[in-house]
């Protein structure tokens, strides 16, 4: 219908050299040729970033300024996939996924929230998911969070909900295979006391001086 913006999906997977710019296929480019802003508006659930575009004597589109900060704040690296909704205007609803499938827990906070919250000790948020309730559940720690803070030769850390009541969790490193430091052992504990379901959305805190997370429902 004339008029009418129509919502258009493509992906990539991220491939050596993305860190610095990004192409779109060259058959998504053929659509939006039409398109004359030189700004595009990226979207997750974390935030917006505005990236800059160009385009080649082929037309094809490329993200530029912007785009390595889009990279940094979402801990994108090879393998994974990215999937991309444009929405019209050069806007874009994005959805990141690891070489696993899963889509992302993204270690950091949003843009908005560094800069109203410097103070904030660090953090990072996770997605209950099923497997999370089961008693022998491994919860994966951010691979970028987890490195950053030192965790990786810790055994385990205290959980301490927004009553100040504490669960001690063991920490266990996955040594073959892709990187993985995991909450098991207590985990399940705090879980069931804490009433958690599928979906709900937990930000743990890390208290470096005492190693302590201090997790909110949000």
């Amino acid at each position: 219908m004339e008029g009418e913006t129509i919502s258009r999906h493509f992906f990539n997977v991220m491939t050596p050299g993305f860190q610095n710019h990004f192409n779109l296929p060259s058959s998504f480019c053929n659509k939006l040729k039409d398109e004359k802003s030189k700004r595009a508006i990226l979207k997750t659930r974390i935030g917006k970033w505005k990236i800059d575009v160009c385009r080649n004597s082929e037309g094809i589109i490329r993200f530029e300024n912007g785009w390595p900060q889009f990279v940094r704040d979402h801990g994108l690296s090879i393998g994974d996939f990215v999937v991309f909704e444009h929405t019209g205007d050069f806007h874009f609803n994005v959805s990141v996924f690891d070489h696993t499938a899963c889509e992302k827990e993204f270690p950091i906070e949003s843009k908005k929230e560094r800069r109203e919250n410097n103070s904030r000790n660090p953090h990072f948020v996770l997605t209950m998911k099923p497997s999370f309730a089961h008693e022998k559940a491994r919860v994966n720690i951010p691979a970028e969070f987890a490195r950053s803070n030192n965790l990786c030769d810790k055994s385990s850390v205290a959980l301490r909900d927004p009553c100040r009541r504490s669960w001690t969790v063991k920490l266990g490193l996955q040594k073959i295979g892709p990187f993985r430091l995991v909450m098991w052992k207590g985990w399940h504990a705090f879980y069931v006391s804490n009433h958690l379901k599928d979906g709900d959305i937990c930000r743990f805190e890390l208290n470096p001086d005492s190693l302590q997370y201090n997790p909110q429902l949000l």
